[in-house]
């Protein structure tokens, strides 16, 4: 009966060993997880950020194209008005 214990040792170890590796494999497989999770969460942000930048770009840039148009008209119904009262003769 004393020599159960040391033959089931070998079994008990390899179950160890087993169980070791799998849990290696494991957390392995965790970190290229959470890598992967931090690389994609860093490129959203970054697109976002870009994303802001480009519609403050074009809301600055159509106030300007906006400004210049009023300016534009402004001065071709200056133009106008004076052509008006040109005398034609």
């Amino acid at each position: 009966m004393e020599i159960w214990p040391l033959l089931l040792l070998p079994f008990i170890v390899v179950a160890l060993i087993i169980h070791g590796v799998a849990e290696l494999f494991l957390w392995i497989v965790r970190k290229i997880r959470n890598r992967s999770v931090v690389r994609r969460a860093r490129i959203q942000a970054e697109l976002d950020r870009t994303q802001a930048e480009l519609r403050a770009t074009i809301l600055n840039l159509a106030s300007q194209l906006g400004a210049e148009a009023h300016e534009a008209r402004k001065a071709l119904i200056r133009e106008s008005f004076l052509a008006s009262r040109e005398d034609p003769r």
